[in-house]
């Protein structure tokens, strides 16, 4: 059976209350349309029509390299008419449209395999599935025997069929020649002065009983969205713990649907892993911690509220508690990165290590450097940014500042306080401080002066 899928992603989304299209707000870290798409792709479907109208720019942008083709509804006249739009796409065609919605990312695969598979004989067939609370969703009416008789919506509903449980989820297989001659017979003559697509099952059509209705989760405002991304993370947390992954409590872990997590990494509450992070076996992360589209190697400790973006973490390091790595940031493996410094753009050479209260941005540092409290790599010079390189071995002291284009020589001894404006040699030791000079007895005398100055006003 040939295969065309039709996602419906025109709607202005106005409970969301704002000006991003709806389907482009993201569930669990992922944008509600990827899901959909991606749903589409894993059925092997000859092609992937999205039917786009609010927002239509920005949609086009954001799937631009997805191999999907649009179709445009610019005013938005109800499903019916949407899919109208998309009528060239699949009146000549002969297979079958399934018709998905984009706002409706939690529908699996599986589901829809197992839909197809049941109902590909059919001329006509949709999901429903039996709700706690049908509020807002369009009823299946059926007759005495069974058989499905239409899909009301809630608007237009009577009192007895507000009360039926089972509901239209969206979603529909039709044989492409059928839509079309079913598409022609709509009207708008309802409460809504809309096209109904469920208009089309008038004329007959079957109805596939899904089992979870949490699958069939359409998202209408920030409440909705909410609950959609926390399905998606409770399904993620559960995926990884059962492959190893300790997560101490995973109604407060969020990780991204794209993360990998080896076997025995441990996750404290608080947690978000973002992005294509990828969190490698032995890692400990704990509480507070965000890590966004960076690699953590084997065996690391990420210490309490670390922001860690678009960076490297070598295998045996130690980050935190309260560090920022920018994005670029590279450290090559059993590094000590500690409370409150911050790295932009950096390789940090293995055994490094920077303790605490420091700055390194554009920079190059070899193996085995200790970085001294206080040191700063002063890379603007208000026009550009300029570039720090230290060797091998090199000690640098406390409150150092490293005034960029420098560098500096393996084994270096940076002497403390210094301001290095110069190139070092290897082995050499830098210093600029002026000389020290204790005054004895200085204190008492100027104490008394002062406060004879006081009494004299």
């Amino acid at each position: 059976m040939g295969l065309k899928v039709l996602i419906l992603a025109a709607g202005k989304g106005t409970r969301m209350k704002s000006e991003l299209p709806k389907v482009l707000f993201e569930v669990a870290g992922k944008p509600m349309i990827d899901y959909v798409v991606d749903q589409a792709k894993a059925l092997d479907s000859d092609e992937v029509i999205v039917i786009i109208g609010s927002g239509a720019e920005l949609l086009q942008d954001h799937l631009k390299s997805s191999g999907v083709s649009f179709a445009y509804q610019m005013e938005q006249l109800g499903t019916g008419h949407a899919v109208l739009q998309a009528k060239g796409f699949f009146e000549q065609y002969d297979g079958s449209i399934l018709i998905l919605c984009g706002d409706m990312p939690l529908i699996s695969t599986e589901t829809l395999q197992k839909f197809i598979s049941n109902c590909k004989d059919y001329d006509l067939s949709f999901i429903s599935v039996k709700v706690k609370n049908p509020k807002g969703y369009g009823r299946v009416v059926r007759s005495a025997n069974g058989n499905v008789l239409k899909i009301v919506e809630e608007k237009d509903a009577t009192c007895d069929e507000k009360r039926i449980d089972e509901i239209n989820t969206g979603v529909y297989l039709v044989k492409a020649k059928v839509l079309a001659e079913r598409l022609g017979k709509i009207s708008n003559n309802n409460a809504q002065n809309e096209y109904y697509l469920t208009d089309i099952v008038k004329d007959g059509s079957y109805a596939f009983l899904a089992e979870d209705e949490n699958e069939f989760v359409g998202i209408n405002d920030r409440k909705a969205l909410s609950e959609a991304s926390k399905q998606v993370y409770r399904k993620i947390n559960e995926r990884h713990m059962l492959n190893g992954v300790t997560i101490i409590d995973p109604e407060s872990t969020f990780i991204d649907e794209e993360v990998l997590i080896e076997k025995d990494v441990t996750i404290y509450p608080n947690t978000y892993i973002q992005g294509k992070s990828i969190i490698r076996q032995g890692t400990i992360i704990y509480p507070g911690v965000r890590i966004v589209d960076s690699e953590i190697d084997k065996n690391c400790e990420i210490k309490d509220n670390t922001l860690i973006e678009s960076s490297f973490v070598g295998e045996d390091s130690s980050v935190g508690p309260m560090a920022h790595l920018r994005p670029e940031s590279r450290l090559m493996g059993e590094n000590k990165i500690g409370n409150f410094v911050e790295t932009k753009k950096i390789i940090f050479g293995r055994g490094s290590k920077a303790s605490h209260l420091t700055y390194l941005g554009d920079a190059e540092i070899g193996a085995d450097v200790n970085v001294g409290c206080g040191t700063i790599t002063c890379n603007y010079d208000g026009i550009s940014k300029h570039k720090t390189i230290i060797g091998d071995g090199v000690f640098v002291g406390s409150d150092v500042q490293f005034v960029a284009p420098v560098t500096i020589g393996d084994g270096a001894l940076i002497a403390a306080g210094s301001t290095i404006t110069r190139d070092v040699p290897p082995d050499a030791l830098a210093i600029t401080r002026a000389d020290q000079k204790n005054i004895e007895n200085f204190v008492k005398k100027w104490r008394e002066k002062k406060l004879s100055e006081k009494n004299r006003r």
